[in-house]
């Protein structure tokens, strides 16, 4: 007879990856061989989220139990800092130094990172010398205001696969293109985000030295135009995912004849500077689209996302450009800041292949938004996309929004409203509908 105790080591893993964190915790308070099962999930990863910081010092952290037990530093591969709880110390707001240091004690003795994250800038600098000596580092995520001395650090990082910079000081920048150089033999995928001092020098420079690259996203940075970023991509045969984004100045810049052949993932942010009650001018940028979808022709697109800063109606004319292009290879597609009009959702419906949509989901019309989806066989993801910017209440999908949906739509299996989610599994020869 099979106990819970006789279980095999390997088969506690597999069944313990299909549990959450809370779940986890329980199990493994359950016996020494769920507890053993347990722990290289439950200290996989040591994140602090704002949840988490909401409740510091009441808490125990992730990082003050692994300084507190050295030993499961030996399950530790991620470790992702999104917020730091502060202190008030002479009338300033200083990062608290208890949590810095149990921050430092754990990365310390953590020897087997992969990945690592730190959005913060404040709580970056002491953290710094620690990532030194992680042979096993790939992904580095981090807020990069550093000066020229924690620059050095940094570029003393190698093996690194993926790298993603935000709000980068012009130290980091000017020592990008040398640190690029040095990274050009494992460096797959490098994001610039909202860094004010990325110019087109730099990101010429930098990219030169990557032809490994298949991921290259640059967001928010004023300095460089989607014609800098395209220009770029000639030194990047083998790149699969590109995202920039499309000032209003730039809107009718002609694009560069460049080879994306590998494409498969495009991203595309067109932002307005200020709000205008010219209609042409705040208008969806017609030939700049056409233009994007005709450069990646040729390309086997499976995933597009347009984002607009100022609400507007996508216009089925563009749908249906989009669908003779890349229809037949499309299985993603996510509007941001669009709205989509029946005609055109539709024509959309028209890519056979597509298995996820975001877009903002009229709850107050669900029936008729249901009718033009409800002909399609393999979309089985849809999110609603919500925008905070608009003006006005707007209605939000309940559980008997979704069960429409889910019944008009028989393919659909998931069902998406900003932190719900509605899932549809098979029990007993029936659908049920779970939140």
């Amino acid at each position: 007879m099979v106990t819970a105790e006789s279980l095999n080591f390997d088969v506690l893993q597999i069944i313990f990856s299909y549990l959450s964190t809370p779940d986890l915790a329980s199990v493994s308070q359950v016996n020494q061989s769920f507890l053993a099962g347990a722990l290289p999930r439950l200290y996989r990863s040591l994140c602090f989220y704002h949840n988490q910081a909401k409740r510091y010092p009441r808490i125990v952290t992730p990082f003050a139990v692994v300084k507190a037990h050295p030993d499961l530093a030996a399950h530790v591969q991620n470790i992702d800092i999104r917020v730091i709880p502060n202190t008030w110390l002479k009338q300033r707001t200083l990062p608290d130094p208890r949590f810095l240091h149990d921050c430092v004690s754990a990365l310390q003795v953590s020897d087997f990172i992969t990945s690592f994250t730190c959005t913060i800038g404040s709580a970056l600098p002491p953290l710094l010398p620690f990532i030194q000596s992680k042979p096993r580092l790939r992904t580095l995520r981090i807020e990069a205001r550093l000066t020229e001395e924690q620059t050095k650090l940094l570029c003393q990082l190698r093996g690194l696969h993926s790298v993603t910079l935000e709000n980068a000081s012009s130290a980091v920048m000017d020592a990008l293109p040398k640190w690029a150089d040095a990274l050009k033999s494992t460096l797959e995928h490098l994001t610039i985000h909202t860094s004010p001092h990325l110019n087109r020098t730099v990101l010429q420079g930098t990219i030169k030295h990557l032809p490994k690259l298949r991921g290259l996203h640059v967001i928010g940075c004023l300095r460089v135009t989607h014609v800098d970023v395209l220009s770029a991509t000639e030194y990047t045969p083998l790149l699969q995912s590109l995202a920039f984004t499309v000032m209003e100045t730039d809107f009718a810049s002609n694009l560069p004849r460049t080879s994306l052949t590998a494409l498969k993932h495009l991203a595309v942010e067109l932002v307005y500077y200020r709000l205008s009650s010219d209609p042409e001018r705040t208008a969806v940028p017609h030939s700049l689209i056409i233009s994007l979808l005709s450069l990646t022709r040729f390309t086997h697109l499976a995933s597009l996302a347009l984002r607009l800063s100022d609400q507007q109606t996508f216009p089925t004319t563009l749908i249906d450009e989009m669908v003779e292009m890349h229809g037949t290879h499309l299985r993603s597609v996510r509007f941001m800041g669009f709205t989509l009009d029946l005609d055109g959702l539709e024509n959309l419906m028209e890519c056979e292949g597509l298995e996820k949509l975001a877009i903002s989901v009229p709850a107050d019309d669900i029936y008729a938004f249901s009718s033009a989806l409800a002909g399609h066989a393999t979309l089985h993801t849809l999110i609603d996309v919500v925008d905070h910017g608009t003006h006005g209440k707007r209605k939000s999908l309940t559980t008997d929004r979704v069960g429409v949906l889910l019944e008009e739509v028989p393919c659909l299996t998931r069902v998406v409203n900003e932190n719900r989610l509605w899932t549809v599994r098979a029990c007993d020869g029936a659908d049920r509908l779970r939140r």
